[in-house]
């Protein structure tokens, strides 16, 4: 019996040894940048349509008004491609922003958006937009989730005496088979990869620009930090996202949305940590 107790304590001492180090490589391996290049983050939650949805902001905006004091409404155009043409449409959104106007919920009939301009860690960020969902569920009650999307925005300058590569995987700048046909203004790409939630698109735009983030990013509810001057540099946009089988319905379960976004982060933040250097993490943005 004795035996059979000192060798639990030995498996325990064992396996207790092995998740930490497990835990320790983890947080080594994925720390927290000082200097992080990240601009924006967005987490969309797409939902079936709500026609009725302008009735309902008056109770989101008495529940969301201590933290986001800041109201707006807007109107935008919404294009259908139809057999018969082109149809277009008017479409309202509400936008619930910050004091500081560094984060902000916009809302409309299909889609819940959580920008922030402010980014800390992932823990911090899913735990604001559970509070936005948690508010819709209360108030509006969706029926259905649609889509979960993830995007992140960042910004690579080229410091003097640097090198776009010392940053960067090469592969994703201007290919220098072409380099002596003239000067190199910009190159944008886009890669898609079918991942085990969903999928992800890598888009970069590099060359001599001062544009902060890809142009599709347009009339943001959060100011961020714009570097207005023309240099070198290159935007990494990370786009990932998770929609159900079209032939499948999904509630909208607050909990289980939330499980998707953590999936959704976790092979984004690997693919910013494989296209990134050593060098750019452990000294440029350490």
């Amino acid at each position: 019996m004795k035996g059979f107790l000192l060798i639990c304590v030995i498996e325990c001492i064992i396996f207790e040894t092995i998740d930490k180090h497990n835990w320790v490589f983890l947080m080594n391996d994925y720390r927290k940048l000082k200097n992080q290049p990240l601009k924006l983050v967005l987490a969309e939650f797409r939902f079936s349509p709500i026609m009725q949805i302008a009735e309902y902001i008056p109770k989101l905006q008495e529940a969301l008004r201590k933290q986001f004091p800041i109201f707006d409404r807007q109107t935008e155009q919404e294009i259908h491609f139809q057999p018969g043409g082109i149809l277009a449409s008017a479409l309202d959104r509400w936008s619930f922003i910050a004091a500081k106007k560094k984060s902000a919920i916009v809302i409309n009939k299909e889609r819940l958006i959580f920008y922030t301009s402010e980014y800390n860690r992932f823990e911090g960020f899913s735990a604001a937009c559970k509070d936005a969902l948690n508010i819709l569920v209360r108030i509006v009650e969706p029926s259905l989730i649609l889509r979960v999307g993830l995007r992140y925005s960042d910004l690579v300058k080229v410091d003097k005496n640097e090198q776009i590569s010392d940053l960067i995987d090469p592969h994703f700048v201007f290919p220098n088979s072409v380099a002596d046909l003239g000067e190199s203004q910009h190159q944008h790409s886009e890669v898609f990869l079918k991942t085990q939630l969903g999928g992800l698109f890598i888009r970069t735009l590099y060359g001599y620009h001062n544009l902060s983030h890809l142009p599709d990013i347009q009339d943001l509810p959060v100011i961020i930090n714009e570097d207005a001057s023309s240099n070198e540099r290159i935007i990494l946009d990370f786009d990932h996202f998770w929609q159900p089988p079209a032939d499948e319905a999904v509630s909208f379960e607050v909990d289980e949305i939330l499980s998707k976004l953590d999936g959704l982060h976790e092979t984004s933040r690997k693919a910013f940590w494989k296209i990134t250097t050593d060098h750019a993490r452990n000294e440029k943005w350490a």
